[in-house]
């Protein structure tokens, strides 16, 4: 323990007055939600913001257009395995993955916790949920108009 977090330790809580009025707004995790949702919004590569490309992809493709990235190269694996030469180069694979997979999840959990990198890893995290979020509404509101006016 450093000096100060000695004496920050010994320090009354800042918000403490706050949550006894039911004001501690914390919880909100603004800092990452209004730069997550701005950039969502704003931010746009080809012409397009991120939510609109998710939109896009999800009418293009059907709800669940986004496993898709997540479930080819899996079933393409295990349609692999089933060949004689296959099981093999495929256990082989699948334990590179798994290490290569195991190496990038200590990295981001470590990452996690350092200051600065642990922000921009949630605030990217943020950025992806609030994306699919606004792509989800944006397309069920347009069903909902569609159903309500027949057009």
């Amino acid at each position: 323990m450093t000096v100060g977090e000695a004496i920050v330790s010994h320090l009354p809580n800042p918000h403490a007055a706050a949550a006894k009025k039911g004001l501690d707004i914390r919880w909100l995790g603004l800092k990452y939600n209004v730069p997550a949702i701005l950039i969502a919004l704003f931010v746009t590569w080809r012409g397009d913001t991120l939510a609109d490309t998710v939109a896009q992809s999800i009418a293009d493709n059907g709800p669940f257009a986004l496993l898709g990235w997540i479930l080819i190269p899996a079933a393409a694996l295990g349609i692999f395995m089933l060949t004689p030469v296959g099981g093999a180069l495929a256990e082989s694979l699948i334990g590179v993955i798994r290490h290569v997979v195991y190496a990038i999840g200590r990295l981001i959990r470590r990452g996690w916790r350092i200051k600065y990198v642990g922000y921009w890893l949630r605030l990217l995290v943020a950025i992806a949920a609030w994306s699919v979020l606004i792509a989800l509404v944006r397309l069920a509101g347009r069903a909902v108009i569609h159903f309500l006016t027949g057009a």
